[in-house]
């Protein structure tokens, strides 16, 4: 609590950063962005309702003539527990089904909850169990921040991008409750309590994603092909490239269900035919552009950051409510593009092989007149606003001295500031987690950079 209090006291009042007129638009845009995840259960069309704010998913209900359905079960048995009687105010019918539509944690980690007994068919592709998944899923991690900001205060979290918050731990100790109705193909026929399905397979945000169609009630449920945020063509936390075409497509065969309402698995739903076909047009439009604009400028030789600097979403685009970067950003997503097309090397002789990021900081060190210089350098920077060049003069004296004390404070103030200015809410829990190991007391070990 000490160390926290610390941080949000550092965070709060370093003097430079809140001069007057200092502006803070992306952070106040993420703040209005949690109207988003007002809690409530919300009545779709009669037989659909979706819980929204209690988690960093939705759960979503449907009524059938003698029982019930949940499609995605929250993050945890918590989480779930707090949603359950809230659907029990709307019906007591046996629950007869658990959907799944893709594996990540905070759409499986309360079905044992929500079950509470019971024996539910639990639907989903073949493609969601651990032992048909791309041996990569799941992999390895990443050290230095959290996207999700889990050790940050409260005073400091606003929203995840896509849901309220993340809780720190979810899904822990809960088992993973496994399906029992597998489907292999592209697209099944299920009928549940008298409700008529389809099942689809649509690759995006996992290669085991599905949306559920309700024909006869026009409604669907996207998963996590489409939410209020642009989308994640890649995660900072550390995950596997994602097939930016695929999900292309997948939202291209959204578009032609003709939905009246879409249901996503996080934010809120949408109404009206026009509505969602307008939402999920600018939505494909939206990740084809910044693909397509990549694609191109790789093969006009460009490399990652001058790609970065080149392709931005077109203005009608850009200015849409679904296309926000609130979650994902485009600037992320080229990166990932280039990485998933032609690898690491970004064609430039002098990267084949690189001096070591400890070399290359001592020799710049030694040109910038050392290392007091360079310190003394990052404090003017600071004191300017360049909190970006701050932040990367740090870097060189910690490259060789992680512990040097100076060095975290500056660097931990440089990030506080970067986070304190962002609209991207994985960038800005990143950059606020890394700012407060390195305002902490230091361990008694090297660690890796922050």
């Amino acid at each position: 609590m000490r160390i926290q209090l610390m941080f949000i006291v550092l965070a709060t009042v370093w003097a430079p950063a809140l001069a007057a007129g200092q502006e803070f638009a992306g952070r106040d845009k993420l703040r209005a962005h949690s109207q988003e995840f007002r809690r409530e259960v919300i009545t779709v069309v009669p037989g659909v309702h979706v819980a929204v704010g209690f988690d960093l998913g939705n759960a979503i209900l449907i009524e059938g003539a003698d029982g019930l359905i949940i499609v995605d079960t929250l993050a945890s048995v918590a989480a779930a527990r707090a949603v359950k009687p809230e659907f029990d105010r709307i019906s007591t019918k046996p629950l007869k089904a658990i959907i799944y539509t893709h594996h990540h944690i905070d759409h499986v980690g309360g079905a044992s909850a929500f079950a509470d007994g019971q024996s539910p068919e639990i639907y989903a592709h073949r493609s969601l169990l651990p032992e048909h998944r791309a041996p990569n899923v799941g992999r390895g991690g990443r050290d230095g921040g959290n996207q999700f900001g889990s050790a940050l205060p409260e005073a400091l979290k606003i929203n995840d991008g896509i849901g309220p918050r993340l809780v720190p731990g979810a899904g822990a100790g809960a088992p993973f409750v496994r399906p029992t109705a597998l489907f292999a193909g592209d697209r099944t026929s299920i009928e549940v309590a008298g409700v008529r399905m389809e099942l689809v397979l649509a690759p995006g945000e996992t290669d085991d994603q599905i949306y559920v169609w309700l024909p006869e009630k026009k409604v669907l449920l996207p998963g996590d092909n489409f939410y209020r945020a642009f989308p994640n063509l890649y995660a900072i936390r550390g995950v596997p490239m994602r097939r930016v075409d695929l999900w292309v497509d997948s939202l291209t065969r959204m578009i032609g269900e003709n939905a009246e309402h879409l249901v996503p698995s996080h934010t809120r739903p949408l109404s009206g035919a026009a509505v969602v076909r307008d939402a999920l047009t600018a939505y494909r439009d939206g990740v084809k552009s910044v693909l397509e604009q990549t694609v191109a400028g790789m093969r006009e030789g460009l490399r990652p950051d001058e790609l970065v600097e080149r392709v931005k979403l077109p203005a009608e685009l850009a200015s849409t409510p679904y296309l926000q970067e609130f979650y994902g950003t485009v600037a992320w997503s080229v990166r990932a593009i280039y990485s998933y097309h032609l690898g690491w090397f970004d064609g430039n002789a002098t990267n084949l092989f690189p001096l070591s990021t400890s070399q290359r900081a001592a020799k710049v060190l030694e040109l910038a007149g050392g290392e007091a210089t360079v310190l003394s350098r990052a404090r003017e920077a600071l004191g300017k606003g360049e909190f970006q060049w701050a932040a990367e003069l740090a870097d060189y004296v910690l490259a060789g001295q992680p512990l040097h004390a100076d060095a975290r404070q500056l660097k931990g103030r440089a990030l506080t500031e970067l986070g304190e200015r962002q609209g991207n809410a994985g960038a800005r829990n990143y950059y606020l987690s890394a700012a407060q190991r390195l305002l902490s007391p230091p361990p008694q070990r090297e660690e890796r950079r922050q």
